[in-house]
């Protein structure tokens, strides 16, 4: 029994050497600078499965920088977001795009918050609404691009309300007499 666990020990253990010669070193530490801390530097690539190209994005000391663009997998531009490098905060200017190219939407954004005056756009690229963050103003625009309404979010929030009570009222008068 006790020369059948010696020979089994020798066997593993020469297969262990055996695998060991035939092993390739695919990662050569001495090549590499892996920080402790994953410190992120330098411009990053992503793809899609088809291997189109789905973002580029760019970090300065570990800090998000430049412009950063993200693509639709039929290659058109999805948003850009372009990073403000002074400011202290995570402060950029952002744009969205349909998978045509045309422009839907931009705005300003401080550490991942819509901050200040948005813009959207139809089908065509025409300013359609501004919404104001600041002063909670929504302003839609003509297809000529000129004013046709404009309203504070209070009072557009206040007539929605009163639009909600009038359909249940509606509801509720449709119901009566119907019995």
């Amino acid at each position: 029994m006790r020369i059948k666990k010696i020979s089994f020990l020798l066997i593993l253990l020469f297969s262990f050497n055996l695998l060991a010669a035939n092993s390739k070193n695919i990662f050569n530490a001495s090549k590499f600078n892996v920080s402790k801390k994953s410190f992120l530097n330098g411009p990053i690539k992503t793809y899609y499965k088809n291997g189109k190209l789905k973002s580029k994005e760019y970090y300065v000391n570990n800090r998000k920088s430049g412009i950063w663009q993200y693509y639709h997998e039929n290659g058109k531009l999805k948003s850009e977001v372009i990073f403000n490098v002074l400011s202290q905060d995570e402060e950029a200017v952002v744009k969205t795009y349909d998978e045509k190219g045309i422009i839907i939407s931009s705005g300003k954004v401080v550490n991942s918050e819509m901050v200040g005056v948005w813009t959207y756009y139809d089908e065509m690229g025409r300013k359609l609404n501004t919404y104001d963050l600041t002063k909670g103003i929504v302003t839609t625009y003509s297809e000529k691009g000129k004013v046709i309404l404009q309203v504070s979010e209070k009072d557009l929030l206040n007539r929605l309300e009163e639009i909600m009570v009038e359909v249940k009222n509606d509801r509720t008068r449709a119901n009566e007499e119907k019995n």
